[in-house]
């Protein structure tokens, strides 16, 4: 993707200073793509330029998907509107089972439309 996309990564193994530096380019909007771990874009955080989410490991946790859901809501809305995909391995059960409550979840969710395969 790095070579064609603005990537910049947000995890837990940037310094204090790195981060800092991570989360100024964020809030400038100087990018394309953002890869960070779940715990450093949950609580706490506010990046008004997200308008796309994807989620990509398995949890089922109704509080971290309010979450999740919330840092897209807040964000500026673009002309392309605001995403979330949700990726989902139905051949492996203990994450179709994953899958199936944050579906339920977002069936509650008014905010957006859920789109089902």
């Amino acid at each position: 993707m790095k070579r064609d996309f603005e990537v910049i990564t947000l995890t837990g193994d940037l310094g204090v200073r790195k981060r800092r530096e991570v989360e100024k380019q964020i809030h400038s909007g100087h990018f394309q793509v953002l890869l960070a771990t779940g715990q450093l874009l949950g609580e706490g955080t506010d990046f008004p330029s997200l308008d796309c989410l994807f989620l990509v490991y398995p949890f089922s946790f109704e509080g971290k998907l309010t979450q999740y859901i919330d840092r897209i809501e807040q964000g500026e809305l673009s002309e392309k509107g605001r995403y979330i995909f949700d990726y989902r391995d139905s051949k492996t059960p203990f994450l179709e089972r994953m899958s199936q409550k944050r579906n339920r979840y977002y069936k509650e969710v008014e905010s957006f439309d859920l789109l089902q395969d």
